[in-house]
């Protein structure tokens, strides 16, 4: 039983706390207050009366963010999906180029190699005729005829 007196006690106490509280603030009282007390009951009220408004505002705008990123996610796989496209183009454009660079390094080759038989076979062929005809010099000058 000891236990609901000091329950008790304690409710009493906070009882004459707040009647002791009442009575200062009362005796103080100030017009202003009393006045701006009351406008703050009222802009609490309004406040309150906004309040669905306000929600319903942040549901639109919690959807909208929804749909905007639902947005960039499609457009980020849609960017994935053309950056992988691409990729593998491009893949295919250096191997079309590397075979290009080969086949145009084969030519090249081909085409110095052709130079330099036919430059050989000019040089073969000029040194034949001017060796005939110095052979048929140095024979003609030995045989006395010239």
């Amino acid at each position: 039983m000891a236990r609901p007196t000091c329950r008790f006690a304690l409710y009493r106490r906070i009882v004459c706390a707040a009647i002791a509280l009442l009575f200062i603030f009362g005796i103080t009282r100030v017009p202003e207050v009393h006045a701006a007390y009351w406008d703050d009951v009222y802009q609490g009220f309004e406040q309150f009366s906004r309040l669905p408004g306000d929600v319903y505002q942040l549901k639109e705008s919690y959807r909208q963010t929804q749909e905007d990123l639902e947005k960039a996610r499609n457009s980020l796989e849609a960017y994935q999906e053309q950056n992988a496209q691409l990729l593998e183009q491009n893949r295919k454009l250096t191997d079309t180029v590397t075979e290009l660079k080969n086949l145009q390094i084969q030519r090249d080759q081909a085409s110095h190699r052709n130079k330099m038989l036919i430059i050989t076979a000019i040089i073969l062929l000029a040194g034949y005729f001017i060796g005939i005809r110095l052979l048929r010099y140095g024979m003609r000058r030995r045989s006395g005829r010239y």
